[in-house]
């Protein structure tokens, strides 16, 4: 192999690392949010400065946490254990194959309470065991839930609180797709909490330390990650008013019923999404509908809406999720998309692309097509094509919309089945 064929750039976060936001300027215009992120798990991860290159990704990003986690509340004892919430969460991750949420869901399960043996698998309680089984089911590609095992959980677990820890796991569709997606590097800090736990159970750091010079060595141990106490809440508190501001600013103009939440979604952007009318919990329920207006405003689209329906339909084809499948062509009739071009893109094949896409639909498309199963199908030469033919923005606007696909795939799943 020669010089050139090894400097080729293996993830996409190569090819955006230019166009990062820097995180001085993200304290600037986020340092409520950063800090309390910071507060969860111990860093300000690294995949801020790359989806604020495209500003609704960053806030599709912190819309979705704090309302899908039920938080400050969840962590001061209501709603679902919160040490259940995080052990969902890791196991989602690791059934995604999503290494960088691995490191975090690992430790935020850690400081949440959840002992090492729930994580590692060595001894479990029937209500963690039942935890694993729903996570696991929801997160592979493909899925395979089954309406007994969200049974099995409300066996240990209120309906609400049962709802609450698959919203968790939705989320992490969500995270374990960019992360994995992007190839974002996992930051020190994340590897030294949690590594010395979860090598020896298969984890490794993989892809995500492309930019490290060289291999980190965990230093400490599980032993060092920190418990919530009532400190974990003074950070979180204070910096409370600040986020709020911020979501308030993120949701002007989102309806505080569910029913019209949807019918918004529907009319002004073209989408029905009918799992917002399905959960019993309104916070997540608004998040969501705020997710998908900043997504599908044609106002902050450098892609475009008509492209990124197309990028949807790719997803939906390879997860198999006819239900989403038929909401992205209704998008993309909305759109102006012709019937001959949604069908061109069917079945799309990077190999054998149909005739009349230009380069860059095809390269759009190809990194949809290689990012939607997990783990994602990223190689070198998508890299490079997505580079030639796709601004920063692009890119990161095609793996957030996968991404905020795979959560509604993980949540009409979960509703629907």
């Amino acid at each position: 192999m020669d010089t050139a064929d090894t400097q080729r750039k293996t993830t996409l976060a190569e090819a955006l690392a230019k166009d990062r936001v820097d995180f001085d300027e993200l304290e600037t215009r986020y340092q409520p949010v950063l800090t309390m992120v910071n507060a969860l798990i111990g860093v300000v991860p690294n995949c801020d400065p790359y989806l604020e290159i495209w500003e609704p990704g960053f806030r599709s990003y912190n819309l979705m946490v704090p309302n899908f986690l039920n938080l400050p509340a969840g962590l001061m004892g209501m709603g679902a254990p919160k040490d259940i919430v995080g052990l969902g969460m890791y196991t989602s991750s690791r059934a995604a194959e999503c290494a960088y949420c691995s490191a975090h869901t690992c430790s935020f399960a850690l400081r949440r309470g959840s002992s090492a043996d729930a994580v590692t698998g060595e001894n479990r309680t029937e209500g963690e065991q039942a935890t694993v089984a729903i996570a696991e089911a929801l997160s592979t590609v493909p899925h395979h839930y089954t309406p007994d095992l969200a049974q099995e959980l409300q066996r240990h677990y209120s309906p609400g609180d049962a709802e609450w820890i698959v919203m968790g796991v939705a989320m992490m569709g969500f995270l374990n797709k960019f992360m994995d997606a992007v190839g974002v590097e996992l930051e020190e800090g994340s590897i030294n909490d949690v590594a010395e736990l979860i090598e020896p159970t298969g984890w490794s750091v993989g892809q995500h330390a492309w930019a490290h010079e060289e291999t980190i060595e965990p230093e400490g141990g599980v032993d060092e990650v920190p418990v919530d106490t009532w400190r974990t809440m003074i950070p979180v508190l204070r910096n409370a008013p600040g986020a709020i501001r911020l979501e308030r600013n993120w949701m002007s103009g989102i309806p505080k019923g569910q029913a019209q939440s949807r019918k918004l979604i529907a009319e002004e952007y073209g989408f029905d999404e009918p799992v917002v009318t399905e959960m019993a919990h309104a916070k997540p329920a608004r998040a969501l509908t705020a997710m998908l207006r900043h997504n599908l405003d044609v106002s902050q689209s450098a892609l475009g809406i008509g492209l990124k329906s197309l990028v949807g339909l790719v997803f939906a084809q390879r997860v198999g999720n006819e239900s989403l499948a038929a909401s992205v062509r209704s998008l993309a009739d909305v759109h102006g998309v012709s019937p001959e071009r949604v069908a061109a893109v069917e079945h799309f094949d990077p190999a054998a692309p149909a005739d009349g896409l230009d380069d860059r639909s095809v390269a759009a498309l190809t990194v949809a097509h290689a990012i939607a199963p997990s783990p994602a199908e990223m190689s070198p030469a998508i890299v490079e094509m997505a580079e030639k033919h796709l601004s920063s923005a692009e890119i990161v606007e095609i793996s957030v919309w996968v991404s905020v696909s795979q959560l509604l795939h993980r949540l009409r799943v979960y509703f629907e089945q």
